[in-house]
């Protein structure tokens, strides 16, 4: 059965020690949000990520998660407009977009869902 990990690899030995185990797919998201050329480096034989997000040393661990999920997603969407990746986004900045976001597509869910229900 194909087994899929994800989850915090930036470095090259890792995700083919990850494979050579049996695993059949590993996940490197993270690592390519903020540095999305780091397959083409690995093919260049560069074995570590250049950049990484900073940990996040908040309190509160389930803030700092959702924090730290957020700056993922800012990265993802600042790629997908076409600029670069912000090494230094705010934290706290990026989850109150995340959050703020979220409301809004939960409202225009209700809406659709009101309007197929009238």
């Amino acid at each position: 059965m194909p087994v899929m990990v994800t989850g915090g690899i930036r470095r090259l030995p890792v995700i083919e020690q990850v494979l050579a185990s049996g695993v059949a797919m590993a996940g490197i998201a993270t690592a390519l949000a903020v540095d999305p050329t780091l397959p083409r480096r690995w093919q260049a034989g560069e074995t570590k990520a250049l950049a990484e997000l900073p940990p996040i040393r908040w309190k509160r661990k389930a803030f700092a998660a959702l924090a730290y999920m957020a700056l993922v997603k800012l990265q993802m969407r600042r790629l997908a407009m076409g600029s670069k990746p912000k090494a230094k986004a705010s934290p706290l900045r990026a989850l109150l977009l995340e959050q703020w976001c979220t409301l809004r597509r939960v409202k225009q869910y209700k809406r659709m869902m009101n309007s197929r229900l009238d």
